[in-house]
Order: C-alpha cells, then structure tokens, then sequence
C-alpha cells in the first residue's frame, strides 16, 4: 500500500507540469534529425521571418563577417522557446514546433519549473570564429545517449556528457537542456536550482561525476525533479508574471508598444561606441549609474528599440537644404525588447542581423533616451509616425513633407525644447569652413577628434591666426549646434586665483570684515555641465599661459584627465562646507585653452600641465587657397588678394629666418578678415590702414633693438 500511496502521490505532482509530454516527445523527434540541422535552421528563420522572437542564428568567422548558421545542436534548438521571453510568445513558437514536427502531445498550460537561458547566452556553441568543427557532433551525442535507458549508468553517456563539456559556451546550461527532454531523470544545475538545493559545483567545474552523484543524492529525499525546479523557479516565475501582466495593462492603456530610440555612446570605454558589443551580446545597457532608470524599467517585452547617434550635416545631402546644415540622426540596429531585468540599467533585445544603418533630418534628439511619443493628445503625433514607420517599417522619408513642415523658431522653442533638437542652430564641421576656419576637412575632424578624446586642448600661434574664434567655433562643432548657454569663456591674467577660478571666500558687501564662501567659474560650470550629461559642454580659457596654473587649477590637474572624470575620481575641495560630497569633473565638459607663443613675458605652460592638454598648432594661412577663395568669394579685387599673400608670405618668411625670432612670431591672416560679406569696396588704402595700424606696431615691438629692420620692413609692405 505504501508503495502505491507514494506511486499516486508522484502521479499527481507531474500531472501539473503541463509541458513536460510536448518537450519529451519533441525530444524524442529531434534525435533522428542530425543530419538535418539545415531543416532546422530553415524552420528557426521561417518562424523569425513570420514575426516570433526566436534565438538569433548569424554566425561570425574570423574576419567578423556575419552570415547564417548553417549548424545547429537539438538544445540550442529547444533554447529557442526556453529563453527569458513572454509567455504568449514561447506558446507561440510551441504552437508551430508541434505543428511542424506532427507532434500529438497537446500544448501546455504552464511552464511550471522550466529553466530558461539567458538571451545573450543561448546558443549552447560559440561563434565560428572560436569553434571547434567537433562541436556539435559532441552536443548531438550527448542528446542522443541522454534519451537511452538508465543514462546515468550508461559509461557512453558520462563520456559524452564530459566530451560536450568541452564545447564552449556549454556548461551547467547542459544540465538545463537534459531536464527539458527528460526532466524525470536528469536534474537542472542552473543557478536557482543550486541555490535551492544547497549546491555549490566544484572547483574545477562541471564533470559528468559530480553530476551523477549529485542526483544521486537529490534523488534521496524522494521529491521529484519537477518539483524541485519549480520550488527553486515558481517563486521568481511568479514575480515576473505579475510585472509581464501589469506591463501588459500599461501597453494596452497606451495604445500598443512604446518605441524607444536609444545611444550606445560610453565616453569612458574604448571604442566609447558600444553598438557591436550590444549587438554581440544581445542588449542594450544604460551607460549611467543614477541616471534613467525609471526610463529602463518602463521598457517593457515587445517594445522596439532603436539605437541611434545625433549629429549634423551640411554636404552631401540627398535633398535642397539652402546651404544650412540639419540636424542627423543615425539610426544604426533595429530590435524587439525581448526581457527587462528590472535593474535599471540592462534590457535583452532581439536585434534584427539584417538591417543596415541609415540616416534620418530634421526630427531628431540627442538624449540617450528617447520614447516617441505616438498618442492622439499629442501635437507632434505625425511627425513621430514617420520616424516610427521610417525606422522599424522600412518607410522611406519624406524630406519634401519636413522642409515644407518646418517649425518656425519661436514656435521650436515653446513646444520642442525638451525633445526635438531644432531648438538650436545645428553646426557642423562645414560650417566651420564656411565661417573662415582655413583648414581642410580632414584636419577639422581630426582636431575635433583629439579633442573628444583628451577633453582638454590648447590652442597655441602666433598672433592674429584666430585662436579665439577657432575655439568658440569648434566648441560649435563638437556640440554640433550654436549653443551659447554650454559655452563658457574666461581670460586667465597674472593675479587671477583659485578662488576666482575653482571656489574661495569673498566680503560680503555692507558686512565690514565678512566673508561667504562662493563658488568660482568653472565650479558653476561643473556643475552645470553634471545636471545635463546627454550634451557636451565646452569651457574656453583665453590666454591660459598668462596665468599660474598649478595655483588656478590646484586638485583639478588630476580631474581634468580623460580618465579621472566621473563621481568615482570625486576630490574634496581646498575649501569645503560641512558634509558636502567631493567634487568631480564631469566626462561631458571639454576645456578650450588658448595660448599666444609670441608673447615674451609669458612663461610656457610647465610639463605638469602639458600633459594633460593636446596641443594642436594655428599657422598663418596665407597661401591656403581656402583662404585665397574665402576673400574672392566676397568680391575683394583679385590685385587686392595678391597684394595681401604676396607681401604677408614674405615678411613671414623673413620673421621665421630671424634667429631671435622664429615661426612663433609669424603675422596671422585674421588682420585681413574684414567684418561683413562684400569686399567688394576694399581697395589698396585699406589695406595700408591694416598695415599701419596694426602690423607695423607688432614689427615695431619685434625689432625694438633694430628699428632700421622694422622700417624696412614698413616700407616693403607698403611700397
């Protein structure tokens, strides 16, 4: 009687685990079809092409190239519908496997004490590139054996769970797939399970041995298997059944899925562009520690992601722009949100292998986050419809519907401030040539490049090459929109301090022998900067060598280095308040320092400094046909324009050959920039009115030991 009672009693615990006669018969099916993995794969695609969120299958060999896989293990097979994915969609794909393979066993109601696998983990096999031509041979083999009599006792079977140990990316997950297609004999290993159950593997790993025993053992205490997973699962499964079902309220009240358009720019890593890495892995991770979050933890199963990168564009574009440059969005991987881990930073996302990066105008927004909102109350619905259907779709854009669309400025500003950027006007590295910067394109992005890279340049030359206007217009570039609120300028002198700069004590006014601490500048700045870390922020230090800058930048020596930005680098400041937290510089502040080297009272920036800054050099630019052409473009006389680089090379020339003098002391082309857009009135007198007034006061103080030289001189110039 007893052994009947108990009989009965198992009976009717494995009668609630629904799932379990589809899975063994599926995997009784799947045994003959090793020479078949094509077919398999086939079916997998066939299911992604109808819509269902299936195992990714794009291979990659050793020169990173993608391509379908054209191999495939019966557990990587069944990881398809035993990932963390929804419960609709896992019955979904169970649906079409029963249909597929003709199998009889009815679908399940449940998928009590089911281990899932992780999504960016679930193929049981690596890539090409890492795999062994042995591999899946081992995986089969081992499936095979697993559905023999008495498997465990089997000496074939041990070895070949051993030899499938040998595959990477196949560990305790092994133990996972033995349970689906046998869950009444092989007991899941995964991570609940063991923490369950009080199992702690072994120091060299997994064996078949350790195994075997560990069942053994469990065996003992006479609760079936199933059961035991589900104690070890229900409770979790549960939680995230209650969330799946509260989530799904929200969709419906908000009319579907959210559609969320999102960075994958990480200033701290190299390459700070984690888009491979996401798509590698099978993510997409918020790159802040506290900001966001409530943002990730709303992202829900089934909602589309996009990964974007905002710029701006003046060249090159396929539509009229009136020579302005636009606003770009980049939209470079396309996804279905397959699982939110609730943590606030890591979603897992179904990417899409096939799509190909693209541009979007006008419509843009430079946030790491961004949800489109598509809702009837809201008065841009038409224009994020067309980005929606243009991003995961495959619409066309409509640049003729936005150039006749375009908001007007005003109305820009009261509406769009918080989401659109259009707000500001957008500039670019185009825009830098077309404002008199005379450097190549090449040069630009290559300067704009050491600079988002180091954080913090110096701009060193002679006088009159347009260090300061170069400065605002690259911090320009780098925000890629004129922003004068996120640019900052100060002049260093000789009595300037770290109380002015960094934070100090000042009087108090109408308060005889009172002082306040107060902040300087570049603390505010800071600050300002840390408050709004989507958008860069530039802050400009004229004549930077005039200052001393250990005693200005004290601590911050150490925190404007690329790799001291951040909380985690946070110092205490020389003058401080009670409790208050250190200071740091925050990663999205760029500092701009400008240096005249012809300036003999000034001490050269010491070595402390020097490297911590990347220097780029400002030349006169009288022979760049840049500058030539900017001058003739405005309608100055040809005669007028020779005149100018023919005397201005030569006396340059001549400083450069001087010994006592030297490149540094060269004239810059800025003196002959005249303000305004027609130069078609500027004629040889106003050219000696430069040369009088301004050039020859700086020969002058050159050659003050040989006036005879600078007269000289004088005279050539305007002979």
């Amino acid at each position: 009687m007893a052994t009947n009672k108990n009989k009965t009693l198992k009976v009717t615990a494995l009668n609630q685990f629904t799932w379990m006669p589809l899975y063994q018969e599926l995997g009784k099916e799947l045994a003959g079809w090793e020479n078949r993995q094509e077919e398999l794969i086939s079916f997998l695609e066939e299911l992604r092409a109808d819509g269902y969120v299936v195992t990714p299958l794009q291979d990659k060999d050793a020169e990173g190239r993608r391509f379908l896989l054209r191999e495939i293990d019966p557990f990587t097979f069944f990881g398809a519908f035993n990932r963390r994915i929804g419960y609709d969609q896992r019955l979904a794909i169970l649906s079409r496997v029963k249909q597929h393979f003709g199998l009889q066993s009815d679908l399940p109601e449940d998928f009590n004490g089911v281990p899932v696998l992780n999504n960016m983990r679930s193929w049981f096999f690596p890539n090409q590139v890492a795999r062994d031509p042995h591999d899946i041979g081992r995986l089969w083999r081992a499936f095979r054996l697993a559905l023999q009599e008495n498997p465990l006792s089997n000496s074939k079977f041990l070895q070949a769970f051993d030899g499938a140990l040998e595959v990477k990316q196949t560990n305790v997950n092994l133990t996972m797939g033995l349970f689906w297609v046998r869950p009444e004999t092989f007991l899941s290993l995964d991570e609940n399970n063991r923490d369950y159950l009080g199992v702690r593997l072994p120091a060299r790993g997994l064996s078949a041995k350790f195994y075997a025993d560990t069942i053994k053992s469990v065996r003992r205490d006479g609760k079936p298997f199933p059961e035991v997973s589900l104690a070890a699962w229900g409770v979790e499964n549960e939680r995230v059944r209650k969330i799946a079902e509260a989530k799904e309220a929200r969709y419906r009240a908000w009319g579907g899925i959210n559609y969320w358009l999102v960075g994958a720019h990480w200033d701290d890593r190299d390459p700070a562009d984690q888009t491979d890495r996401f798509l590698e892995e099978g993510i997409w991770e918020n790159g802040y520690k506290n900001r966001y979050i409530n943002e990730v933890m709303s992202m829900q199963v089934n909602d589309k992601i996009a990964i974007k990168a905002a710029s701006t564009q003046r060249t090159g574009l396929p539509f009229d722009a009136h020579n302005k440059t636009v606003s770009r969005m980049t939209v470079k991987a396309v996804g279905t949100i397959v699982a939110n881990r609730e943590d606030g930073r890591m979603v897992e996302v179904e990417w899409d292998p096939d799509f190909a990066e693209k541009p979007w105008y006008f419509y843009t927004n430079r946030s790491t986050i961004w949800r489109l909102r598509t809702d009837e109350n809201y008065r841009l619905k038409e224009y994020a419809e067309k980005l929606k259907d243009f991003v995961w779709y495959g619409r066309e854009q409509e640049y003729d519907w936005f150039l006749e669309h375009q908001l007007n400025l005003s109305e820009t500003d009261q509406v769009l401030s918080e989401f659109i950027e259009v707000t500001k006007p957008p500039y670019s590295v185009d825009d830098l040539i077309a404002s008199g910067v005379f450097l190549t394109k090449e040069e630009l992005e290559q300067v704009l490049e050491r600079l988002q890279s180091k954080k913090a340049m110096i701009l060193q030359g002679p006088p009159g090459v347009g260090k300061t206007f170069v400065g605002r217009k690259l911090g320009y570039a780098l925000m890629n929109e004129v922003d004068t609120d996120r640019l900052e300028m100060v002049q260093f002198h000789q009595s300037y301090s770290y109380d002015d700069f960094v934070r100090g004590y000042r009087p108090i006014p109408g308060k005889a022998a009172s002082f306040v601490l107060q902040n300087g500048i570049f603390y505010e700045f800071c600050q300002k900067a840390i408050r709004d870390p989507d958008r860069e922020y530039v802050f400009i230090i004229d004549e930077i060598n005039r200052g001393n800058l250990s005693q200005i930048f004290g601590e911050l020596l150490m925190l404007i280095e690329p790799d001291k930005r951040g909380p985690e680098f946070a110092l205490p400041l020389a003058y401080r308040t009670e409790d208050e937290p250190h200071f740091f510089v925050p990663p999205n502040l760029y500092v701009i320092g400008l240096m005249n080297v012809a300036d003999r009272s000034l001490a050269m920036v010491d070595y402390a400094m020097r490297r911590r800054f990347v220097f780029i050099t400002l030349k006169p630019q009288y022979g760049s046909p840049l500058f030539q052409g900017w001058l003739s473009e405005r309608g100055m006389h040809p005669s007028l324009v020779q005149l100018i680089v023919e005397r201005m090379t030569r006396l340059n020339q001549e400083i450069r050959e001087d010994p006592l003098l030297g490149e540094n002391y060269e004239i810059g082309h800025s003196f002959f920039l005249p303000k305004g857009d027609n130069f078609a009135g500027l004629d040889k007198s106003w050219y000696r009115r430069v040369v009088r007034t301004e050039i020859v006061p700086l020969l002058k103080e050159y050659w003050f030991d040989n006036p005879k030289r600078a007269a000289e001189a004088e005279k050539r110039l305007l002979a």
